[in-house]
């Protein structure tokens, strides 16, 4: 046996086997686990003490939730209450990172549940105060993208104070927050069985005068938009509401809104309107606004049915007050409901044409048939 031989071979192979790191990495350093072992190892590192391993966890939490199968994975890793405990941490980036990725678990309502589950909404709604503005964005951006599921909705109303606070925050905040609080407001109000939020919004946090203050003309159409949208929806439900809402002075600004080329923030305005107008002292809110009848005859056009629709209905709630039948005919109102009416259009715009016909000539009861029938 050439031993010689075998020991050059052990030698050929010593040189290229695989050599221990001769630079040990340092504690701080995040690498992923292979397989498996990736969810239970990046929950661990998110629970370390060290300031800078939590730092960094938290971006590679988010690579992982990033990827629909390691998603599930990390969620049965127990990775949402190690980020919940992170929304409380002594430093900004920490919170502002933990922030970040409950946006990342809310994006599936399984993700959603678990945080509210582990307690993350009320947390994430105190950092709405934080004396850190990153911070502030990040639990804003989180709070939008988890408010897309009715358990989060329903959450932030049973917590009293969230949508008070949001509509604070929305009037003081910049334009950027403060367009994300009233897009979540409007979220909230989407919880299934809505009368509980939209009382803590009338009643408790006195939204119908802030709301009013946000849709004026030095505010950005976003804003103006949003804030008319959860105006409607307040005046939708309460008798009380909608006389506030003419009270202080909702109506002429949101006529005011109508002159701007805007359809969406037109058709956002009229359906406002259209929930207001249904009180008397609304109606003639809107004769007394100067160019108001106007502003509603000017979008009687079919080629934006909805708006066309908010509109006619706007007027049919109007013309219940005698003063404003005149002004209806004078404006054109009559002619151009006509024009629809024996038009080409769908019949649920022919149908609110002439509710809105008969509602401009009507003279005493019984009413007149609807034109066509």
């Amino acid at each position: 046996m050439d031993h010689s031989r075998i020991q050059a071979n052990l030698r050929h192979i010593a040189q290229h086997e695989a050599k221990p790191n001769p630079k040990p990495l340092p504690y701080t350093t995040i690498t992923r686990g292979f397989e498996a072992v990736a969810y239970p190892k990046i929950v661990r590192e998110l629970k370390d003490n060290d300031l800078i391993v939590k730092q960094k966890s938290l971006l590679a939490a988010r690579e992982l939730l990033g990827v629909p199968t390691s998603y599930m994975q990390c969620i049965a890793a127990g990775i949402t209450p190690a980020v919940v405990a992170l929304l409380q941490d002594d430093d900004p980036i920490v919170r502002e990172r933990a922030a970040g990725t409950m946006e990342y678990l809310a994006t599936k309502e399984v993700g959603a549940r678990d945080i509210k589950q582990h307690g993350g909404v009320p947390l994430m709604v105190s950092l709405l105060k934080d004396s850190a503005l990153p911070v502030r964005d990040a639990a804003y951006k989180a709070l939008i993208e988890a408010a897309r599921f009715n358990p989060i909705r329903e959450a932030l109303v049973e917590e009293k104070t969230a949508l008070p606070l949001l509509m604070k925050l929305a009037l003081e905040e910049e334009h950027g927050r403060s367009l994300r609080g009233l897009i979540l407001l409007n979220a909230c109000v989407q919880v299934r069985h809505n009368k509980d939020a939209l009382t803590q919004l009338v009643d408790h946090a006195k939204a119908i005068p802030a709301l009013t203050a946000l849709i004026s003309e030095d505010k950005s159409p976003e804003i103006q938009e949003h804030a008319a949208k959860l105006l409607g929806l307040c005046a939708s439900t309460f008798q009380d509401a909608k006389i506030e809402a003419v009270q202080v002075g909702a109506v002429p600004k949101l006529l005011a809104l109508l002159d701007q080329p805007s359809i969406l923030l037109a058709s956002t305005a009229t359906t406002a309107l259209m929930m207001i107008t249904v009180v008397n002292d609304a109606k003639y809110a809107v004769v007394n606004t100067k160019g108001g009848i106007e502003a509603l005859v000017k979008w009687l056009d079919p080629a934006n049915e909805q708006l066309c629709i908010n509109a006619m209905e706007c007027i049919s709630n109007v013309a219940e007050a005698p003063e404003a039948r005149p002004l209806l005919a004078e404006g054109g109102a009559f002619e151009k409901l006509s024009s629809i009416h024996g038009g080409p259009y769908p019949e649920g715009v022919k149908s609110s044409a002439a509710q809105a016909m008969r509602q401009c000539k009507f003279k005493c009861l019984p009413f007149a048939p609807l034109p066509g029938r």
